[in-house]
């Protein structure tokens, strides 16, 4: 299926550590001697302080990490026009030949806040650079951008990289790859997390399904 990209036009186009510091203002003059051999120098407070600070170290709260998981399906649409992906921050090399192509469909299930909702992703595959998986596929360096959006007002925007990859029947599609959550709206603004997310698409039916699960801290 991919190698019938190669006919499309050239496009151009990342403990918390608590110290206490204790201080003891000196006179600049001061004799460094001058201390008797009885003399009790506390550092930063009094006895009592410092027994009570002892028995109750600060606490440190770490930012709350959450596990979600989506999954959805929808159609494949393998001759987007580039501007679609660049419109998204995608681009292409210069001098070297990209497909942009989109999933567009709903979220059908999940874990977390991610759910619900309609999702776009959008794949850009560099048919410039191709290398053989070893088991008979055909595969090509691509990036891509996974918007979800749960909400309303608020859509979660996940950067990904990886490789898109012909199936051994040259009629279906795969892609994997790592991501990271990239600048996102509403209740997501915050987020900051990564995982994987990989799709398979019938290319003779148009259908595509993706798969995503990651960790992430302020995801609500």
């Amino acid at each position: 299926m991919l190698k019938h990209w190669r006919k499309l036009p050239q496009a151009g186009v990342g403990l918390l550590g608590l110290a206490l510091l204790f201080t003891l203002p000196l006179n600049a003059n001061a004799d460094p001697h001058s201390f008797s051999h009885g003399d009790t120098v506390m550092l930063g407070g009094t006895a009592s302080e410092i027994a009570a600070a002892a028995a109750s170290p600060a606490t440190v709260t770490p930012p709350s990490v959450s596990e979600f998981s989506s999954a959805g399906s929808g159609a494949l649409n393998l001759s987007a026009p580039f501007t679609t992906c660049s419109a998204v921050g995608l681009s292409c090399n210069v001098g070297d030949t990209c497909q942009c192509f989109t999933i567009t469909g709903n979220v059908t299930d999940g874990q977390g806040p991610l759910f619900q909702g309609p999702f776009v992703f959008y794949l850009d595959a560099d048919l410039s650079h191709s290398y053989n998986d070893g088991s008979g596929k055909i595969c090509f360096f691509a990036n891509g951008v996974l918007a979800e959006t749960p909400g309303s007002d608020a859509t979660i925007n996940f950067i990904t990289a990886g490789a898109a990859c012909n199936g051994i029947d040259n009629a279906s599609a795969l892609y994997s790859g790592g991501f990271t959550i990239g600048p996102s709206t509403g209740g997501f603004d915050d987020a900051v997390g990564s995982g994987m997310v990989g799709f398979g698409a019938n290319t003779a039916t148009g259908i595509a399904i993706f798969d995503l699960k990651g960790a992430a801290s302020d995801i609500n």
